[in-house]
């Protein structure tokens, strides 16, 4: 079951607008093109390298292609909760997606995401704009088993 708005302003400590009717809103922050290959394997992961695209104007021009994005908001998950990051409609509208993996229960951390533009005239988005909204699904009962992988309070030093 998804929690609530008010579920979400009493459990998380957010103030009302910093929701949307259905999750946590989720701001673009900054944007990362990726400039080498990435690799995956049982024991081990290498992110592909990555150059930061740095907005003109407060505003992000990206041309069709995929990203590494990075939200504004700080999250934390409860130990009774997943979350899931859908993609603003009118970002799909204009041509562009998120996609993410599951926000594991325990994760603390300035999450992160891939868009892939296909707009073939690419798109434009301001610093600072509702791009996601970061759904909570509540679980049978609060696990013991909560994440502290590699990801675990990461871009958390960085002041926007």
């Amino acid at each position: 079951m998804a929690l609530a708005p008010e579920d979400l302003m009493r459990i998380l400590g957010v103030p009302p607008e910093n929701l949307d009717c259905g999750g946590l809103k989720l701001h673009l922050w900054k944007v990362f093109r990726l400039i080498g290959k990435g690799e995956l394997g049982k024991d081990r992961k290498r992110l592909p390298p990555v150059d930061e695209v740095e907005p003109r104007n407060g505003v992000f021009k990206l041309d069709p292609g995929c990203y590494r994005i990075r939200y504004a908001e700080v999250v934390r998950v409860p130990a009774n909760c997943v979350a899931i990051a859908l993609p603003r409609s009118s970002l799909l509208r204009m041509g562009a997606t998120i996609f993410s993996a599951v926000w594991d229960p325990g994760y603390e951390g300035r999450g992160e995401g891939m868009m892939i533009v296909a707009n073939p005239f690419g798109v434009e988005i301001e610093v600072g704009a509702q791009v996601a909204q970061l759904v909570f699904i509540s679980m049978a009962r609060a696990t013991a088993r909560v994440y502290r992988g590699s990801y675990y309070r990461e871009n958390m030093g960085e002041d926007i």
